[in-house]
């Protein structure tokens, strides 16, 4: 099974719906991940053209991740210009309490960043997923013990 289908299935048993997005939302969406640099080829940019990625049953403690379309939006230029997050970098959770999740549009890795933290983000030392898929699956679950 791909992570893809893993993670479809996973997303299924949540209390509400995912919604699937509409043609248009997705074209809209496709546009907006291509700006910033997301490759057609990821994890990110095949969950969130086919999702609305919110109200999403997480990870005890876990940042609320955010959809690209507006209203909701990335806060990407937020982070680049007041945060100083180097561009290949998407903030992708809503941003409140000072930090949130990156996602590097290079390498398709998922940061847990936090104000103050760029010279570890950029030297790569700080607690990160090597994949959209495995963070989605992390993001995702539910149960109560330690992961």
């Amino acid at each position: 099974m791909s992570s893809f289908n893993k993670i479809e299935l996973i997303l299924q048993k949540q209390s509400y719906p995912v919604i699937e997005k509409k043609i248009e939302r997705k074209a809209e969406t496709e546009d907006i991940l291509l700006k910033y640099g997301v490759k057609k080829e990821s994890g990110f940019f095949k969950l969130y053209t086919k999702y609305f990625l919110r109200h999403l049953d997480c990870h005890c403690g876990a940042d609320e991740i955010v959809d690209p379309l507006p209203p909701q939006g990335f806060s990407v230029n937020f982070a680049h210009e007041v945060w100083q997050v180097p561009k290949n970098y998407i903030l992708f959770s809503t941003g409140e309490g000072e930090g949130g999740y990156l996602y590097n549009t290079e390498d398709d890795s998922v940061w847990d960043f936090n104000l103050g933290e760029q010279q570890q983000l950029i030297d790569g030392t700080l607690p990160h997923w090597n994949s959209f898929y495995e963070f989605m699956e992390w993001y995702l679950d539910t149960s109560e013990g330690e992961n």
